[in-house]
């Protein structure tokens, strides 16, 4: 009876543990789609940073998964998930903040990419490396409103909105006198008769422009490339209408065209079979009808994958709210303390710090004092010492508690991106010498695996293991002993300096 109590526990005991890898198989694949659409929204290139860090904790998530790691599974995915509702937070935010800039953005761009592609020029500095200087200030306006410096980012949004402007007002003058030479043509092709409404639309559209380009209105009209395209299609519209009418067939080849449409999407939506288009003439009511059932069924169905993903997610959350509550107010405490660390190194910047030294200073601000230590070597190779990253005795795995900074330390692999890393480990003297390097070579590659599981790329890094033979301090004292047993980052010395 006891074995079979004890055959039982373990049975139940298996079941569980496969039920709760399944579970966070799930919640990985769920978590990683919800990723990769914010990825391919608008929205993602006002949170690119927030972005990469849910990245970089999905990462993590799958190491966990790949070794079995439940606990560090789900704190992993969990931070994934909060750091993915930070960033779509943070894209709502800039734009609610920034929709003024983000208008004149968008209509600067449209009339410069037009005057671009007719081969023009105007203006002492060109547009297009106006829009450039623009795009730089927006990119440092969303840089550092991630960081949380809203005034910072709001100097540099202001910045981009009058180089916006300024791009707006060189191009739009030429803008309204070429909207001006296509409506005078459309008139040409009688559009004011056989187009009317859009020949009107064209010339409100032009009303607007002189207005601004007169200096009436001070406020650059919204969306001011319509006007012309709005000029060029009564035109044309126009032409086509006056060859309808040259040709008397063509009024019957207009009646069967839409006729063939209409029984097209008749067929798609299924509410008729006829194939004979001139003996067939679908009424608008019944398309209209069957195309708002479709989308009545569409709806539904996404209210019930959306129902899905709220469940899923619901009990996502009730499996981690026990692990979350400590874990929630350090990350809290951790981000505010980042925070401020960011903006008091950013208001120390120097604007004329060479490449370099501004390299090394945003390296610095991925890190905590109290994390690691960096040292330039007199070669350019840069030495990042995890002095608070720690192992337990004989063992080589990682702590999730440093998922957060080695995750950082991936951000240092993108600003260094033409170096390649080398990551080092090493021990005390105490033990076997042989057994001391092999601990050293599994943590530096348990260091490895976690960066290219975050998304590094394997052929830049390497993994070596030194054991003792290089001290930093004596071995002879406790304190020695837990400063020589550490991991160390190098960062190759630029080809140059190498060569």
């Amino acid at each position: 009876m006891a074995r079979y109590r004890f055959l039982t526990a373990l049975l139940l005991g298996a079941i569980l543990c496969a039920t709760s890898a399944l579970a966070a198989d799930n919640n990985q694949q769920l978590l990683q789609q919800q990723i990769s659409a914010f990825k391919q929204s608008d929205n993602y290139q006002f949170a690119p940073q927030t972005t990469q860090r849910a990245e970089a904790f999905m990462g993590a998530a799958m190491l966990a998964i790949d070794k079995h790691q439940q606990q560090d599974t789900d704190t992993a995915l969990a931070k994934a998930a909060e750091t993915l509702a930070e960033a779509r937070r943070t894209a709502a935010d800039f734009r609610r903040r920034f929709a003024a800039m983000l208008s004149l953005r968008q209509d600067a761009a449209a009339v410069t990419e037009i005057l671009a592609s007719s081969g023009r020029s105007t203006g002492s500095q060109p547009p297009r490396q106006l829009m450039k200087d623009a795009e730089d200030e927006f990119s440092q306006a969303v840089a550092t409103y991630e960081q949380g410096s809203l005034n910072q980012a709001r100097k540099h949004a202001d910045a981009a909105a009058a180089i916006y402007r300024q791009a707006l007002d060189q191009t739009l003058p030429w803008l309204t006198r070429l909207t001006a030479s296509i409506i005078g043509k459309a008139a040409n092709t009688n559009a004011k008769r056989y187009a009317p409404r859009i020949y009107q639309a064209a010339k409100d559209k032009l009303v607007e422009l002189e207005a601004y380009s007169k200096g009436v209105t001070k406020t650059p009209p919204r969306h001011p490339e319509e006007g012309l395209y709005l000029a060029r299609e009564s035109r044309h519209v126009a032409e086509q209408v006056k060859a309808w009418r040259r040709k008397s067939s063509s009024h019957e080849m207009l009646v069967l065209k839409t006729r063939a449409l209409k029984l097209k999407l008749a067929n798609v939506l299924g509410i008729s079979k006829q194939s004979n288009i001139m003996l067939t003439d679908i009424p608008d009511k019944d398309l209209l009808r069957a195309v708002k059932q479709l989308k009545q069924e569409l709806a539904d169905e996404r209210q019930a994958h959306q129902q899905d993903m709220s469940r899923l997610a619901t009990e996502f959350q009730q499996q981690l709210q026990h692990k979350l509550a400590a874990q929630t107010s350090q990350m809290q405490q951790a981000q505010q303390n980042r925070l401020s660390k960011i903006r008091e190194a950013f208001k120390a910047k120097l604007e004329r710090e060479t490449f370099e030294k501004k390299r090394q200073q945003r390296l610095r601000k991925l890190f905590k004092p109290d994390e690691v230590t960096i040292l330039v070597n007199l070669d350019g190779s840069l030495l990042i010492r995890l002095v608070s990253l720690k192992f337990r005795s004989g063992s080589s795995r990682v702590d999730r508690n440093y998922y957060d900074m080695l995750g950082r330390l991936k951000e240092a692999m993108d600003i260094y991106q033409e170096r390649d890393f080398r990551i080092e480990g090493h021990t005390d003297n105490r033990g076997d010498v042989k057994k001391n390097q092999l601990l050293s070579l599994k943590r530096a590659e348990a260091v490895r695996d976690f960066l290219i599981a975050a998304g590094a790329n394997a052929a830049r890094l390497k993994a070596l293991g030194y054991g003792e033979v290089r001290p930093i301090a004596s071995n002879e004292f406790a304190r020695g002993r837990a400063m020589n047993r550490r991991i160390d980052v190098v960062i190759s010395a630029p080809k140059a300096a190498a060569q």
